[in-house]
């Protein structure tokens, strides 16, 4: 169940998202963004708080909305139990989170 706040704070990463896409200045080093600067820390938090659930897992629902939005989500590194990182792909490189 989403609440206003939930809407709002994908909103925001939603808009996070896309304004570190934009911006050329932010570093991506071997096809990552730099996790210092501070839109891209911005939206790995929101990307952490709500876009992997309580329980570790991946919470699909709220993926599917990022994704829609233009910005897939996929695994990082996995084990046997599942991601142990997600990655978000942006036109210039990938946002690692979780």
């Amino acid at each position: 169940m989403y609440t206003m706040s939930d809407n709002q704070d994908l909103d925001l990463l939603i808009l996070l998202l896309k304004r570190i896409d934009y911006d050329e200045s932010i570093d991506v080093i071997d096809d990552l963004y730099s996790s210092t600067h501070s839109l891209v820390s911005a939206a790995k938090f929101l990307a952490n708080k709500y876009l992997i659930g309580d329980d570790g897992h991946p919470d699909r629902e709220y993926m599917d909305i990022i994704s829609s939005a233009g910005f897939p989500i996929f695994p990082g590194e996995q084990d046997r139990f599942g991601w142990l990182t997600a990655c978000i792909q942006l036109s210039r490189g990938i946002i690692v989170f979780g």
